[in-house]
């Protein structure tokens, strides 16, 4: 990946387009979340999950984002329990504050790009922006959010050609 905005600002260096890389490694057991390009206002990232998913009810109090879902299949949940199936080369657009949870419910790995866009000059990621509905912080990769450890498929990766 290219300098960041931040690191170009240091620089005083202009903004310059580059190109960026989907390859990310499928997973046995748990998931995986790869940032592969970002800005001040826009980050992106690959999501594998084996099984599983973002497993509590949280909303994001610091960003607008949206999962598009490129190999496998995920159902997205509301506060409520109402569900959207998303299927492949669909997305589902999810606002700032918005709460949801999302789970792989394909035979094989969900392999998503999630897509976030932030507020101008806000600070982005915090742990109190990751919130359950009684406002209390929930940690992505946290026993209560039910993560797995993490377990690769040696030498197997979606976007392999990608470089």
């Amino acid at each position: 990946m290219q300098a960041t905005a931040a690191a170009r600002k240091e620089t005083n260096e202009k903004p310059k387009a580059y190109t960026f890389s989907l390859k990310t490694p499928y997973m046995q057991q748990g998931r995986v979340t790869q940032l592969v390009a970002e800005t001040a206002n826009m980050w992106i990232h690959t999501k594998i999950n084996a099984e599983g998913g973002e497993n509590e009810i949280h909303a994001h109090r610091d960003e607008d984002h949206s999962f598009i879902v490129l190999e496998g299949e995920m159902s997205v949940f509301d506060e409520n329990g109402n569900e959207m199936k998303v299927e492949k080369y669909q997305g589902v657009m999810i606002p700032k504050g918005a709460y949801y949870r999302y789970l792989n419910t394909g035979s094989g790995n969900l392999v998503v790009l999630r897509i976030g866009a932030g507020v101008k000059g806000q600070p982005q990621g915090s742990e109190a922006m990751r919130v359950r509905p009684d406002g209390r912080p929930l940690l992505a990769g946290s026993v209560e959010n039910k993560t797995l450890p993490p377990i690769e498929m040696p030498g197997k990766f979606f976007a392999e050609s990608a470089g």
